[in-house]
């Protein structure tokens, strides 16, 4: 009708049947109608709605610019409302992860259930917390991290798991290395800052995550904890730790620690995490019960084993 010339008044048009032209949009994006984390608004349904109808025109040689009283669509609610990073974070099957936590959830041991309920209640609540699992090589971390984000997965929240290392974070389901997920530089000083806008895709992801996973975290300097810190606290409009964002750490500092060239044990141990401002605020959590060694383990060696791991 708007190529054919055929409507004298199109916003009269536009706003008594907009909501019926939108109803596929709607269909389309009924994976965030039904995520009680996520929402879409009726304007970024509208600007969906125009975009669509924008498209038809430009393949016919038309624009909706050319009709004076006819909307454009705003792009940047558009782009807010197809975040590729928020759809790929949001698209896991939610009965296959609720499968998925009932059966890691039941082979918890009473240490790794403790950590989980504790950190899954902070979660539930929304209000922020900053953690660190303190375990060894065997306590079975990456077990907790899958079934931590099973858990926050499968209520249709967004949990971004990460890792300091590439092979880390492949033991991951949809990880990433730190400092791809949350451009984090990687010449680092004490005023760096994350190298993305507060107005970008990441942002955007950032203000609807749940819950941050970030494991072998010994290893990174600290200053690459404080560019993140700084960067969240500035999208989300926040002076909490991370912006009110509920982060969990985890690693060893038994193991690797950061690489500092030529440097000293001083100068090695004040780059790490625990000599940030930010670690009095992390609360501390640990696992001891060595997993790979109790494995198949009859009652009678179990004293044993525990001797030979301590």
């Amino acid at each position: 009708m708007l190529t054919c010339g055929s409507l004298s008044r199109p916003e009269i048009v536009w706003e008594k049947t907009w909501n019926y032209l939108a109803e596929d949009i709607i269909h389309k994006q009924q994976w965030l109608l039904d995520c009680p984390g996520l929402s879409i608004s009726d304007d970024q349904i509208k600007n969906l709605t125009l975009l669509e109808i924008e498209k038809i025109l430009l393949r016919n040689n038309y624009s909706s610019k050319r009709f004076n009283t006819m909307l454009f669509p705003n792009l940047e609610s558009v782009d807010s409302a197809n975040n590729r990073l928020i759809i790929e974070e949001t698209s896991y099957d939610r009965e296959s992860l609720q499968h998925e936590f009932d059966t890691l959830f039941v082979s918890l041991t009473y240490e790794q259930r403790g950590v989980y309920n504790e950190i899954n209640k902070v979660v539930e609540k929304g209000k922020g917390g900053v953690f660190f699992i303190y375990g060894y090589g065997g306590t079975d971390k990456t077990f907790l991290w899958k079934t931590l984000a099973s858990s926050v997965r499968s209520k249709c929240l967004i949990v971004l798991n990460v890792a300091s290392s590439g092979i880390a974070s492949l033991l991951l389901t949809g990880g990433r290395t730190a400092h791809s997920r949350f451009k984090i530089p990687i010449n680092l000083t004490e005023d760096s800052i994350c190298s993305f806008d507060p107005q970008s895709k990441v942002a955007d992801l950032i203000k609807q995550t749940s819950l941050i996973i970030w494991d072998e975290t010994p290893m990174i300097h600290k200053y690459a904890f404080e560019a993140m810190d700084r960067i969240f606290k500035d999208i989300l409009k926040s002076d909490s730790l991370f912006g009110g964002k509920v982060v969990v750490f985890g690693g060893d500092f038994r193991q690797i620690l950061p690489v500092i060239t030529n440097g000293s044990r001083h100068q090695i141990v004040n780059a790490s995490l625990s000599s940030s401002n930010i670690w009095k605020n992390c609360k501390v959590l640990k696992l001891t019960k060595n997993m790979r060694l109790t494995v198949g383990s009859k009652d009678p060696n179990i004293e044993e084993t525990r001797l030979f791991a301590e």
